[in-house]
């Protein structure tokens, strides 16, 4: 029966075990802070719920409609937070097969055909034996505009109306008011006379 020099054994489990030493990894300078994974912008990451799912009473259909239109209006209507750099998409199942629907709001990509990029925002309405199972995710929106969207879908999907999400666009500028005609403008005018 052959056997393998002893030798050669050797070589092998030194290899295998200098393999697992940390002899040659670099190392953390002695006092450093530990690194914070879900640390973004050098701060501590806010816990915000990914996705939020509400009950609504309808079919999804007619749940579906209220939402898409109080999206399409608040959103995407004039002076609407997303109106310039988000396009609106929306597919819906009919009656007949359940209705099941969802809206999804991209990112604007102006070098796509259809300009939809990323998925940013998602809205998915269910059947469900209580009502409708409206799902909300936030993908790509932070906060707080994911949470004031979020709270506009719960709102419209029990047909409530409102737009918590124009809180944060800054407010249209007021009219100026009309200037005072200066002393000159008056005096020029009464010499022409």
């Amino acid at each position: 029966m052959w056997r393998p020099p002893a030798m050669m054994l050797a070589v092998v489990l030194a290899i295998g075990a200098g393999a697992c030493s940390s002899a040659n990894l670099p190392q953390l300078p002695a006092g450093s802070a530990p690194v914070e994974t879900g640390a973004v912008g050098g701060g501590v990451a806010e816990a915000v719920p990914i996705e939020t799912t509400t009950i609504a009473q309808g079919t999804p259909t007619e749940v579906y409609a209220l939402v898409a239109g109080g999206a399409l209006r608040c959103w995407f209507g004039a002076g609407g937070p997303l109106k310039a750099s988000h396009v609106f998409h929306a597919e819906a199942a009919p009656p007949a097969d359940g209705g099941a629907a969802e809206i999804v709001v991209h990112e604007r990509d102006p070098a796509l055909r259809d300009q939809r990029g990323a998925r940013a925002f998602r809205v998915a309405f269910m059947g469900n034996p209580g009502g409708v199972r409206v799902g909300i995710t936030a993908i790509k929106v932070a906060a707080p505009l994911s949470e004031l969207m979020a709270r506009d879908v719960v709102v419209w999907a029990s047909g409530g109306a409102g737009c918590q999400a124009r809180a944060l666009s800054p407010a249209p500028p007021q009219s100026a008011a009309p200037a005072q005609k200066s002393d000159q403008t008056k005096a020029s005018r009464n010499s022409q006379r």
